[in-house]
């Protein structure tokens, strides 16, 4: 495992504005650089429900075997030690990529403060399995043989409508989508163990995604827990209960602090028309409360309830209500005892949103740390990228497209073009002083459209040309391909579209503790490894 390159990000973005000290820290408690930021974060009390939360995660996990060290910080919760904490929706086969990272992330923050502080932080994974947006968790991509990418979907029977902890797999639709994954695979020495690994998965949609990451993170001490989980749900009655009495304050304090927020970094992350910030799960649907006129309705049911009723639900059954992005954060601070929170760019922006809410809560925000970015790379893209002149940073701010254009340039014949351009020039000058002549509009209209026609066959000309060379240098413009594809797909983030298991099946089971024993330090910069 080689750490090949570290990319500082450009300045003026947000992430390098966040990390130098720029105004955007206002919305913020903390500066995440300092070290001083997480010795005095140690100092914010306990919130008092350690040994409830600590039972609560222990049954929740206890159906897979514990390891020594993950019943050792059951152990640490329940005696109030501080966690580092992040979560993700439940994707199918755990994808893509930047979920591990961000696992990754808590694990690597966690042992760094461990020693800096003296004192045990447990990594706890926060698993959203309260979230309903099905589309987005619902397929994995897996690279060709080719280096393209191609989308593989479960299909269930029916709409998904309500919360992804409540789904269970359809036995064929499942069989059908393993199938598929699997022989999408490269055959390797590890295909058959991973194929072991999906066939034996729970039938539950968040049970399936808690058996991958606990398999492969359990000798870390990683923590768990599905917010949708029943006991934990019911541990957060009295929060919800206050977040339902005061939520006219909490959009309020949102609505400014978004306010401010957007007019630091000039865009808006939350968009939402709710000023409740809660759902209710009801008819089936898990659907956003309003307050309209004093009632509260679920506009996809066109139920509507007054405020006592909805008290009353949630004093009984916690279960049937969750939090919208608003909430979510806020909830997250009030049940864990937070050393600090990881994310991605985007939920650090949003995190910057809700300041006042924190602020009107009494409720201190913690240190909010970017989670880390890592790009895999490997021998035969760093050897073409050499040969082509092609530098990390340079593939990240333009993509591939601008090297391909810069070889096919290359490879043209500059004098076909250039006299090509001056027949097209020629012609539209001969075009222009026919116009010039007595005749009718019609005529005029003819040798325009006479003019285009010929234009359309130099424009076809060329594009056959292009094709051409691209045939007669096929090999190179693979490889200019693959590494677009590779290191920067459709022109984003690697570990966005890249599949974990993918990635395990090309090497092997234990390349991700490779990854975290080879991250020395917890950076902000991109890394781009070798494994």
């Amino acid at each position: 495992m080689e750490i090949i390159k570290q990319i500082t990000d450009k300045k003026g973005t947000f992430i390098e504005r966040y990390t130098h000290q720029d105004e955007v820290l206002s919305q913020y408690q903390y500066d995440v650089t300092k070290d001083e930021s997480y010795k005095a974060r140690m100092n914010y009390p306990a919130n008092g429900l350690e040994a409830q939360l600590a039972q609560i995660i222990e049954s929740y996990m206890v159906k897979y075997e514990l390891s020594v060290s993950q019943k050792e910080n059951i152990e640490r919760i329940s005696k109030g030690n501080k966690v580092v904490i992040g979560g993700q929706q439940a994707g199918l086969f755990v994808s893509p990529m930047y979920t591990l990272h961000k696992i990754i992330s808590i694990i690597v923050l966690a042992k760094e403060q461990s020693k800096k502080l003296g004192t045990e932080i447990v990594p706890v994974f926060w698993i959203a399995g309260e979230d309903h947006d099905f589309d987005e968790v619902n397929h994995v991509n897996v690279y060709s043989s080719e280096h393209y990418l191609h989308k593989i979907k479960y299909h269930p029977s029916e709409d998904v409508t309500d919360s992804v902890s409540t789904l269970v797999f359809e036995e064929e639709a499942l069989k059908f989508t393993i199938d598929r994954f699997i022989t999408s695979l490269v055959e390797t020495k590890t295909t058959k163990s991973i194929h072991a690994l999906l066939n034996a998965l729970p039938n539950n949609w968040t049970d399936h995604f808690q058996f991958i990451i606990h398999t492969l993170f359990k000798d870390y001490g990683l923590l768990l827990i599905d917010s949708q989980n029943k006991a934990f749900r019911s541990l957060e009655t009295d929060i919800l209960v206050w977040m339902f009495d005061n939520h006219a304050e909490i959009d309020q304090a949102f609505r400014y602090g978004q306010d401010k927020m957007k007019s630091l970094i000039n865009e808006q992350q939350i968009i939402t028309d709710t000023n409740v910030h809660l759902f209710m799960s009801y008819d089936g649907k898990r659907q956003l409360l309003k307050c309209i006129d004093g009632k509260y309705v679920l506009p996809k049911s066109d139920a509507v309830f007054t405020k006592a009723e909805i008290r009353a639900k949630i004093q009984a059954a916690p279960h049937l209500f969750s939090n919208n992005v608003v909430t979510r954060p806020l909830m997250e601070e009030m049940m864990f005892n937070t050393l600090s929170f990881i994310g991605g760019p985007s939920e650090i922006k949003y995190w910057g949103e809700l300041k006042q809410v924190f602020d009107f809560a009494k409720v201190e925000m913690p240190p909010v740390v970017p989670r880390m970015r890592i790009t895999y790379t490997n021998d035969k893209v760093l050897k073409d990228m050499k040969r082509f002149n092609i530098s990390n940073e340079d593939l990240f701010e333009f993509g591939i497209a601008k090297f391909q254009n810069e070889f096919l340039g290359s490879k043209e014949n500059p004098l076909l073009l250039s006299q090509m351009q001056e027949t097209i020039s020629n012609l539209e000058k001969d075009y222009e002083a026919m116009q010039l002549l007595e005749v009718t509009q019609e005529t005029k209209q003819l040798l325009q459209d006479n003019l285009n026609y010929h234009k359309r066959q130099f424009e076809y000309f060329k594009k056959r040309y292009h094709h051409d060379i691209k045939r007669r240098h096929d090999i190179d413009f693979k490889a200019l391909n693959a590494i677009g594809n590779v290191l920067h797909p459709g022109g984003g983030l690697q570990e966005r579209l890249m599949h974990p298991l993918q990635f395990i099946n090309n090497h092997h089971f234990g390349i991700f503790d490779e990854v975290i024993e080879s991250i020395t330090h917890y950076g902000f910069d991109h890394t781009i490894i070798k494994p």
